[in-house]
């Protein structure tokens, strides 16, 4: 091998050394780059189970406030049925009810219902109720 050989060998092994250097740099600046997103990943994931856990902690105390809601409007139809039973049972026994009740009193205790209606409902303006009705 003459000289010349010997120096293009040596000039192509050390560019193939560089390039080699380079590209392990650029694999370097790569998997720094994958290294980086996966750390984003891991913060958003951990982001978004936060505000999972959260979502599901008010799912759960809304389903109880539902629930209980459900169990208050139980007893109160179970209040209602045995206040209409006793109701029933009292006016069995009273003399009154098979007396009819003056149009004068049924037109004041109409006339009372509305404004107590009116009140409950805020309305400044209530409309008065029929006469008659």
């Amino acid at each position: 091998m003459t000289f010349s050989a010997r120096m293009m060998t040596t000039a192509l092994t050390g560019v193939c050394i560089v390039l080699l250097l380079l590209y392990a740099r650029w694999l370097g600046n790569q998997l720094s780059q994958l290294r980086n997103e996966k750390q984003q990943a891991v913060v958003a994931l951990a982001e978004e189970r936060a505000y999972s856990a959260k979502i599901r902690a008010q799912y759960r105390q809304i389903q109880e406030v539902m629930d209980d809601v459900a169990e208050q409007k139980q007893e109160s139809e179970k209040r209602t049925v045995a206040l209409q039973r006793a109701l029933a049972q009292s006016q069995l026994a009273s003399p009154c009810v098979a007396e009819p009740v003056p149009d004068a009193v049924t037109q004041r205790l109409r006339g009372r219902v509305a404004e107590v209606n009116a009140t409950a409902a805020g309305a400044k303006n209530a409309v008065p109720p029929v006469p008659g009705t």
